[in-house]
């Protein structure tokens, strides 16, 4: 007996949005032919509660963000959130060039963790998935800080860092899932759509 492998193509009929105003999320699914029909910015407070561990904390930003957006119950709506930890520390996302040097100085040289939470609403029910990835950044010289501060690419970065530009170089150790350190982790992610039926199966 052979076993025929199954295609999957997205049926035209459902529609996608994502619920995130992230550019990163956006191309991740382009990527792999997950078109958004439209892209929806979900209006929640992203602060940090006292004594929140990460993991709760990703986990509930995720599901805040599906919570904010209408979506009609035919539709797959997904929403995320990326946080990197060091030891027991968040690192935001930020827009403060200070706050990023400090950043890249604390995870030079050490190992850290990415948190992605992603969520998928259909049919009224929500999916919630946590994901880790762990890297090790390598010793970063003045040099490349000053260098990687200059460019911008760290603007609006949990970590502030983009593992997709100029600091792919930074990591000599992945252990996990890479799209997960940008903002989706697309295996699990086109998992639960598989098994909510958003593929057409041939």
């Amino acid at each position: 007996m052979t076993l025929q492998k199954e295609e999957l193509t997205t049926d035209i009929s459902k529609k996608l949005i994502l619920g995130s105003g992230s550019s990163a999320r956006k191309e991740l699914l382009n990527s792999v032919g997950l078109i958004p029909d439209k892209v929806e910015i979900p209006d929640v407070d992203e602060s940090l509660k006292p004594n929140e561990s990460p993991r709760h904390y990703v986990k509930r930003m995720a599901i805040e963000k599906v919570n904010a957006i209408f979506a009609e119950k035919q539709s797959y709506l997904i929403t995320a959130d990326t946080i990197v930890t060091v030891g027991k520390r968040v690192l935001m996302k930020t827009s403060d060039e200070t706050r990023a040097e400090e950043y890249l100085r604390l995870l030079s040289g050490r190992r850290h963790s990415v948190y992605t939470a992603f969520c998928v609403k259909n049919s009224g029910s929500v999916s919630l998935k946590l994901v880790k990835t762990a890297l090790k950044m390598r010793l970063l010289t003045e040099k490349e800080i000053m260098a990687y501060i200059a460019s911008r690419e760290w603007v609006g970065c949990a970590g502030g860092y983009s593992i997709q530009g100029r600091a792919k170089c930074f990591f000599p150790f992945i252990s996990g899932c890479y799209s997960n350190v940008i903002g989706l982790p697309l295996p699990s992610l086109v998992n639960i759509l598989n098994a909510l039926g958003f593929f057409e199966k041939k």
